[in-house]
């Protein structure tokens, strides 16, 4: 989900569903950038949907949940801001934004810096109207300190008037006719951890509507299927598939059956 921006002139973490579902900080960081290797590939390695101009000088990009630091286990090193920074020219001023200093870095990587902040709390000072693209990625269902049409709009407070705000969210709803049986198991657990927290499983549904009540235009929606296991058929393309699962379903079982 892309939007623009109209071009018109503190952390509680503590309290954030996110962090205590989690648990072993590490082992998420393995998670997300094993699903970000997955997730690439889905996109074949595409990072902006809105028309935003990687080449301009002195561009500014911030990616809120970026989880941007290493996991214990080198191999699984990669993140959107790490592969967004080969594409963009040295000038450009990109930030990573989180809930946790644990999920950052401990300095700044190359044009890469990094703050904390919660995406439920109105946004600091500093990150207030200033960016070019806004993205954001499976981080707006732990939302549920704030709701969901708040967490769209401390994001769209980050833009610089004509900025876009991509937002990019797991449709939870089971039943579509190409997803296998075990998938949609997983997704009905999934949807059922979610509610138990609090949050509507058809959250991703909603958020268009979201956007415009933010106040931003050109608000657009686009689908991308995410194959899963031997319908990929590539062997390397099958493993990179399944593997965000094997680091899911334990994180998912943990906390349906907690």
């Amino acid at each position: 989900m892309i939007a623009q921006r109209g071009n018109r002139a503190g952390n509680d973490q503590s309290t954030n569903s996110y962090l205590a579902m989690v648990g072993d900080v590490h082992a998420e960081l393995t998670r997300l950038q094993v699903q970000h290797r997955w997730i690439q590939m889905c996109l074949k390695d595409k990072i902006a949907f809105a028309p935003v101009d990687l080449t301009k000088e002195g561009l500014k990009i911030l990616d809120m949940g970026c989880a941007d630091a290493s996991p214990v286990d080198a191999q699984y090193v990669g993140t959107l801001l790490r592969d967004l920074q080969k594409q963009v020219p040295a000038s450009a001023q990109m930030v990573g934004a989180d809930v946790s200093t644990a999920f950052l870095p401990a300095s700044s990587q190359g044009n890469i810096c990094y703050v904390t902040q919660d995406v439920c709390d109105p946004p600091a000072a500093a990150l207030r109207g200033q960016f070019d693209m806004t993205h954001v990625r499976n981080v707006l269902h732990s939302t549920q300190k704030s709701g969901i049409d708040q967490a769209v709009a401390n994001l769209s407070d980050t833009l610089a008037p004509g900025g876009w705000l991509q937002i990019m969210e797991m449709d939870m709803t089971s039943g579509q006719p190409k997803q296998p049986q075990a998938l949609q198991d997983l997704i009905q657990i999934i949807g059922y951890m979610f509610e138990k927290q609090g949050l509507d499983r058809h959250y991703a549904r909603k958020i268009p509507d979201s956007m415009k009540k933010a106040g931003l235009e050109n608000v657009t929606v686009e689908t991308v299927e995410c194959g899963i296991g031997k319908v990929l058929g590539d062997e390397a393309a099958v493993r990179s598939s399944i593997k965000p699962f094997m680091h899911t379903i334990p994180l998912v079982a943990r906390n349906a059956n907690g």
